[in-house]
């Protein structure tokens, strides 16, 4: 037994290790079998999922223990622990590309955290791109799929948590345009928002800065853009919020 234990250790530390070369990759504990329709108040077990960009992937935490998503699989762990049978995340950078890979992945989930837009307000050149005009429409299109897809999933959804954006910028106002699309859509299908904008904005604590060391590629220190430990924090504790939320929302 000990063996055995010892060695799933090893293979999700190889994991790990992987998940931090790329976008593509993720760290995953082995998916459960899909059942029909699940929710959060049915009988475990559960798989909580987090697709997120850059910051998903913990740039620029000090540890992997302090980035938002483990700080929110711990969180619930120990407050259902009969309930988590796995967990996933995966770093997708833009609406364009979680449009590519939804599917793509084994299993489906029961509870979605979803971190997205940073790289859709900068038009980050190295991320597929969604057209602004049509980006709220296929916004809000992607929740529709992951539903028909993961028919029972608690989705919870972010806005964009801010960057250290000037607001006379073009930036600034993008992504405050961008977050009231977030909301509606979000809200139009009662789906509980996590409002990373309102805990995270003017808060420049919560930024990284070159003094700050990371584990996370590519700069392996603080950038003044990412969040560090401070800001992984206020957006977990903003997702978890609005998780137990949703949660109440679906008593009977």
């Amino acid at each position: 037994m000990k063996r055995r234990v010892m060695s799933m250790g090893l293979c999700l530390g190889l994991i790990l290790v992987a998940a931090l070369a790329g976008w593509g990759a993720h760290a995953v504990v082995p998916p459960r079998r899909l059942l029909s329709g699940p929710t959060w108040r049915a009988p475990g077990p559960h798989s909580v999922w987090i697709i997120g960009d850059s910051i998903t992937r913990g740039l620029y935490a000090s540890s992997e223990e302090t980035t938002f998503r483990s700080r929110i699989f711990r969180a619930l762990r120990a407050r259902y622990p009969a309930r988590i049978y796995s967990t996933f995340w995966q770093g997708v950078c833009t609406l364009g590309r979680l449009e590519e890979r939804w599917g793509t992945w084994p299993g489906r989930p029961d509870v979605l955290f979803l971190e997205l837009g940073t790289n859709d307000v900068s038009r980050n050149p190295n991320c597929p791109q969604v057209p602004e005009a049509d980006w709220a429409r296929r916004y809000g299109a992607m929740l529709d799929r992951i539903r028909r897809d993961a028919p029972g999933v608690l989705i919870v959804v972010g806005t964009i948590p801010w960057p250290g954006w000037s607001p006379e910028s073009d930036r600034y106002r993008r992504a405050v345009r961008y977050n009231r699309w977030i909301t509606a859509a979000a809200q139009e299908r009662k789906i509980p928002v996590a409002d990373l904008w309102a805990v995270t904005v003017g808060r420049e604590d919560g930024l990284s800065t070159p003094a700050d060391s990371s584990p996370y590629p590519p700069r392996y220190r603080g950038d003044g853009f990412h969040p560090n430990d401070i800001g992984h924090a206020r957006i977990a504790e903003a997702f978890l919020q609005a998780f137990e939320q949703g949660l109440r929302s679906q008593q009977p």
